[in-house]
Order: C-alpha cells, then structure tokens, then sequence
C-alpha cells in the first residue's frame, strides 16, 4: 500500500512538472512595453523575459506602443497550439517581408522600420524570427544567409516590427523619427485670414509637408457645432490635400477684443 502511494506521488509529481515544461516551451507569457534605447522611446514585445522584437518607428499611422499591442495579441493567439521551429519564417510581402508563424501573419517588415535598425527587411524579419524561436526553446532551423544587423544579432532581444498587415499608399513614406511646429489654422469660411494656430505631431519627413490645418466647422442637427481640423499641404479652400500620419495636438488664438 505504501509503496502504490510512494509511485502514485511520484508519477504526480513526474506528470505536473512535464505539462510545466510543456506549457514553458509551447506558450510562454507574450507582453509589450515602452523602453529607451540609445535615447529614443521604443516599443519592446517579449516572450517571458526575453525581447524578441523592437520597434522603433511610426508606420500605417500607428506608434510604436500600438504596434507593438497588435503584434503581442497575434503572438499570443499563434502560440495557442503546436509550434515548431519550420513554422516561424518570413516571406515576401507587398513591398517587404513578412514574419509568419504557421499561416499567422505576425508583422510585416517594411523600408522605414528595416533602416532604422541598420538592416533590409528581410534580414530584420529573420532575426525576430530567430529571436521566437530561441524563446521557445526549440531548435533553430538553419541560419539565413544574409547577416542580422550587428545592434540586435548578439542576442534574444530582437527588434521591432510593423503591426500592419499590408502596405497602405502610406508604406514609401519615411517613418523614422518624430517632430512638431506650430502652422496656422484657417477657417473655409475665411481664406487668407489666420487668427489660430496649431501644434501638429508626427513623423518628420510628413510634418514638414504640412503647410496649415484647415477647421471645418460642422452643425450637427441644430444640436451642436463640430470643429474638425485637417493638416494640408497647400493653403487652399478649393482643395484639402490633407497629409497622413500628422496628428493635431493643440490650438491656439490670438485675442483680438477685450471686452
């Protein structure tokens, strides 16, 4: 009887530590955060402890730290069943390369992003890929040919990546970086008169194509008046060209009467 106990607790025991061991290799804690690194703001995604992806750069109008979420979330539903080493490859997209996980899209690798971090996207695609599959603890699969960028390639601390599935009209535009200036508001309901201003955020090669903000004025149902403000290229009231990407922080006005 007591040695039936003695096998019982140990094949317990034996049995429990194998489905951990399991769980560790087939579905490791994925989350994201926001780190500094070489006095920039990043997005990191990690798998337990370990970085497998940075990203850098602004891309389909998303930061970094949105990116980042949407990679993490597919990461977490990919890493649901069985995965193998052969199952984490990049291949060709429109325009870039992708990181696949079986038939999962993961993130898409595209110019802006690449050279950020010194290499092509598909050398930047292998190396997160690399970086998964260490932190699964399976076998690698052959290196690549082409060599990782020398930043990342020491270790499991990967870098970033796109959470856009396909490239937007957007996807030639040069994301890296940030900037903000104030341009003038002008209102379509008085062309050539700048009594406002505002403050616009974005990528810098998109804020230095903006030339003003144009506020629409909107009445909804005699209810309210809405104000919407548009970054353009051109101050014109015959046409918006409106430049993607740019955000509008904050207006101001100039005092005109004081009553």
């Amino acid at each position: 009887m007591a040695k039936r106990l003695i096998l019982s607790i140990v094949l317990g025991v034996a049995l429990v530590a194998a489905l951990a061991t399991a769980a560790a290799v087939s579905d490791p804690q994925v989350s994201f955060r926001s780190a500094e690194r070489d006095g920039s703001r990043v997005a990191e995604v990690l798998m337990a402890e370990n970085v497998v992806i940075v990203l850098r750069t602004y891309a389909g109008g998303y930061s970094p730290l949105e990116r980042a979420e949407i990679v993490t979330e597919r990461l977490r539903a990919a890493l649901e069943g069985e995965v193998a080493a052969e199952d984490v490859r990049p291949q060709p997209v429109t325009a870039g390369y992708g990181l696949y996980l079986g038939d999962r899209l993961i993130v898409s690798v595209y110019g802006g992003e690449a050279s950020a971090h010194g290499a092509t996207p598909e050398a930047l695609a292998r190396l997160w890929g690399d970086n998964i599959v260490r932190a699964l603890n399976l076998e690698p699969v052959p290196p690549a040919q082409e060599a990782a960028p020398a930043e990342e390639a020491a270790a499991v601390p990967s870098e970033p990546e796109t959470a856009t599935a396909e490239p937007s009209a957007e996807a030639a535009v040069d994301w890296t970086g940030s900037a903000q200036k104030w341009v003038p508001i002008f209102s379509l309901e008085s062309e050539g008169i700048y009594l406002g201003a505002a403050q616009i955020a974005g990528p810098k090669s998109q804020v230095d194509q903006v030339k003003g903000v144009a506020e629409l004025r909107l009445n909804f149902k005699n209810l309210g008046r809405i104000y919407a403000y548009v970054p353009v290229r051109t101050i014109s009231v015959q046409k918006l060209d409106r430049v993607q990407g740019v955000s509008v922080w904050a207006t101001g006005d100039l005092k005109l009467v004081d009553f």
